[in-house]
């Protein structure tokens, strides 16, 4: 699952009215970043095409088309944060529609955690597009998602599209996991160092433990 590192200094403290203190994996931003900045430029571009008699035929579709790819991107998107707390994981769903943003949250607690599923699904559904990407699968006890929030999720299942967090999928999962094993590890959810815990152990101790 792992396909590239990522700084884990994205991944922070937080405080939480109801679960005290944790740590937030945020979303990776980067591609909807470099979209945007693509369309302004495709619109400047245009724009600057169409101050030309010769060129403004040319120039005005191409700044249009910029511009709706730039509506659409900022207008319509969604993002996924991971919240670690000591008493259990809440999956955090952003999602933004004509400019007016949602916001959902399912909890789940430790102690509830029946099993993890490590898997891959296709980023779109017809025949022969897409790409395949990573994906956490966490089944529990009372987990009851009425509405699906996504393709992905079954009343009795939540899926977390894990390679969407700003943080080493197999890091993720490892955490989790550990956190699942006892009450005591669950305690360093609150503390400082919290975000440290995703640093990936050097190359040589990982040589190590492969042999091991």
């Amino acid at each position: 699952m792992i396909r590239w590192g990522i700084p884990v200094r994205f991944v922070r403290r937080i405080e939480d009215d109801v679960h005290g203190s944790g740590m937030s994996i945020p979303p990776r931003t980067a591609k909807l970043w470099l979209i945007v900045l693509a369309s302004i430029a495709v619109t400047g571009i245009g724009v600057a095409l169409a101050r030309s008699e010769m060129l403004a035929p040319v120039g005005m579709p191409i700044a249009g088309s910029g511009a709706v790819v730039l509506l659409v991107t900022l207008g319509f998107r969604s993002s996924v944060e991971l919240r670690l707390f000591a008493d259990g994981f809440v999956r955090r769903r952003r999602s933004c529609m004509f400019f007016f943003p949602r916001t959902h949250d399912i909890l789940v607690r430790w102690d509830d955690v029946e099993q993890y599923e490590a898997s891959t699904y296709r980023t779109s559904e017809k025949r022969g597009s897409g790409f395949t990407e990573p994906v956490l699968y966490v089944r529990a006890t009372g987990l009851d998602i009425e509405r699906p929030r996504n393709r992905l999720d079954q009343p009795d299942r939540m899926a977390i599209r894990i390679h969407l967090l700003a943080a080493e999928p197999n890091a993720v999962l490892a955490l989790m996991k550990w956190c699942t094993d006892g009450p005591v590890n669950r305690i360093r959810m609150t503390g400082y160092d919290s975000p440290d815990l995703l640093v990936p152990p050097p190359l040589r101790e990982r040589l190590e433990l492969s042999r091991s």
